[in-house]
């Protein structure tokens, strides 16, 4: 099966700055940086099946 490039599933995180660098701390791929909007943010990395998901938080 294919890898989607569409999230496929969002994580909530109360504290996006810290997971977005443990992701990037284990060489996990991000796709989307940070992106901000008021008080939400989010950003895209791969699952190991290349599947892309989204941490946010809120």
């Amino acid at each position: 099966m294919k890898p989607s490039n569409n999230v496929l599933f969002n994580f909530y995180a109360k504290d996006i700055d810290e997971v977005h660098q443990f992701i990037k701390s284990n060489n996990i791929s991000i796709v989307k940086e940070i992106e901000r909007i008021r008080d939400f943010a989010y950003f895209n990395f791969q699952d190991p099946d290349g599947n892309v998901l989204m941490i946010c938080n809120g």
